[in-house]
């Protein structure tokens, strides 16, 4: 994974064997997370720690620009863009049939990469210990709910493990937008349509209006980025779908919060209204260490929007959604300190590495 010397320019061939010793041994250490900046070592994510990878020696600005070119499949177009634009967001497929989710971006006028490992199959809802409360989403026939949590907190992960248990369980047409494309559904009871932003369609809200017409079920949103796209997705959960989404929000007061704050403060009023009446819940979400010291363990708050909690939505009175969340264990919910508490009190996790993320009035 070191540059040889070799100062040919970036279209040789030699580049494919040298991406793939990167993620042969990034899937081989079990990392989330490649970075390849230039100037720099290359790193590895393990269960939540970077470590840089100094045997590698340090990218140079030649061996940086090879790197890319594989990335992009030696697509030369594609790398100009790059080098012009300074950020790209695509899929790359290891030889093995890894996906990794890519951006590329420039610092300080150097070449940077991220790779994110994604799960080449989906996992179990009762492997990733998702809240019981969740099952509730696998019989809802329209609405809006969403999978928040900060980045690499496994959003992903948990919205396919969803997803792949409705295909199992219903006769659905599920419609994806997605910027790239990270996981590849197999069609079992359901019918997927699977649409990529750049690719199959302009934009995530052009995706969402023209799926109005595509004889949709459930349509999965890969993320809530702004106004618009927020506010196409609402339209779909009102018109008798149900919509699935990612927001990098911390829980559903921060998540309700966000959503509302996308639009102009004059009609924030009315779009509180709307959410009420089209969300569905929130299911926020965060991974600790495990006490053993490998690996970790998600902690997870469930909010179901209740009659009452549509009420604290649609009047503005958020503050009280965190005691609603608390007493609505009935109701399938559970707080994220409470999903701590349980893991710890079953030896998974120490209260020391949870503690810090929560307040004293939480």
């Amino acid at each position: 994974m070191s540059e040889t010397g070799n100062t040919q320019t970036p279209q040789t061939p030699i580049m494919t064997s040298m991406i793939e010793q990167v993620l042969a041994h990034a899937i081989n250490i079990k990392a989330s997370d490649v970075h390849i900046s230039e100037g720099d070592f290359i790193g590895f994510r393990v269960h939540g720690e970077l470590s840089k990878f100094e045997q590698g020696g340090k990218i140079t600005k030649e061996l940086a620009q090879r790197l890319a070119l594989e990335l992009f499949r030696g697509d030369k177009e594609k790398l100009d863009e790059f080098l012009h634009r300074h950020d790209a967001d695509f899929a790359y497929i290891a030889a093995d049939g890894t996906p990794f989710r890519v951006n590329g971006f420039f610092k300080l006028a150097r070449i940077g990469f991220v790779l994110r490992r994604i799960e080449r199959d989906a996992k179990r809802m009762e492997d990733l210990g998702l809240p019981e409360g969740v099952k509730k989403m696998l019989t809802a026939k329209q609405g809006l709910f969403l999978i928040t949590g900060p980045t690499g907190s496994g959003k992903s992960t948990t919205m396919v493990s969803i997803i792949d248990r409705i295909n199992e369980t219903r006769n659905e047409h599920i419609i994806t937008i997605e910027d790239p494309v990270e996981f590849i559904f197999t069609d079992k009871a359901s019918i997927f349509s699977q649409r990529e932003v750049g690719r199959d369609t302009d934009s995530f809200v052009a995706a969402i209006r023209a799926a109005m017409r595509e004889d949709p079920d459930i349509v999965v949103v890969g993320e809530m980025r702004d106004k618009e796209t927020v506010e196409a997705a609402i339209n779909l959960a009102e018109t008798g779908h149900l919509v699935f989404s990612t927001l990098h929000t911390s829980g559903s007061v921060q998540t309700v919060n966000r959503l509302v704050q996308f639009f102009h403060p004059d009609i924030q009023n009315q779009v509180r209204v709307r959410l009420g009446d089209s969300l569905l819940g929130v299911l926020s979400q965060r991974l600790i260490p495990k006490a053993e010291g490998h690996g970790r363990v998600a902690i997870h708050e469930i909010m179901y929007v209740t009659p009452a909690i549509k009420n604290l939505i649609k009047s503005g009175d958020l503050v009280q959604i965190n005691n609603n969340i608390e007493l609505g264990t009935q109701d399938g919910m559970i707080s994220m300190k409470n999903s701590a508490l349980k893991l710890a009190e079953q030896g998974i996790v120490k209260e020391e590495d949870f503690m810090g993320y929560f307040t004293n009035d939480d």
